[in-house]
């Protein structure tokens, strides 16, 4: 969108707002938990946000959501964990992850917040994985995971 504005003198200023697509990402595959999303060719994403919600089956132990950006050749960029861990057999405890959020420690009306940077731009051929670091039942959990970003053509 580009507009003209008159400032004095019969100069002018031209104004330009570039708004990059808005994509958006959703996997709700069942008995997984552990999702990888990579970033196509010629694109650069901005993470806007993220939701992952974790349903737990009855193997005991504390799952650790998790989401780690890696660059092309597997180099690990950011780790971001969230603030408290998930036992065994809980449904539907949705983790969201903002940028300038505060990070909780305790899950409030099954939700629990998490931050990520604010300026979180990924690559083409990064990837974004969100998983249970601790893979306490990876083929047994049921995660969801959808996430929105700005989509720049490079």
């Amino acid at each position: 969108m580009a507009g003209t504005q008159k400032v004095t003198n019969n100069y002018q200023s031209d104004a330009v707002v570039n708004v990059p697509p808005i994509g958006s990402q959703f996997d709700a595959t069942a008995d997984d938990s552990d999702k990888t999303f990579t970033v196509p060719g010629n694109e650069l994403w901005k993470l806007n946000f993220a939701q992952v919600v974790l349903t737990t089956d009855a193997t005991v132990g504390d799952r650790v959501v998790t989401v780690v950006i890696s660059d092309a050749d597997g180099n690990i960029l950011a780790s971001i964990i969230a603030g408290a861990v998930q036992a065994a057999s809980v449904a539907d405890i949705k983790y969201t992850f903002w940028g300038g959020m505060l990070r909780e420690t305790s899950v409030v009306n099954g939700e629990l917040q998490s931050s990520i940077p604010s300026d979180l731009y990924v690559e083409s051929g990064a990837s974004i994985r969100f998983y249970d670091s601790a893979a306490v039942s990876a083929a047994g959990d049921d995660m969801t995971v959808s996430f929105q970003y700005q989509k720049f053509t490079v």
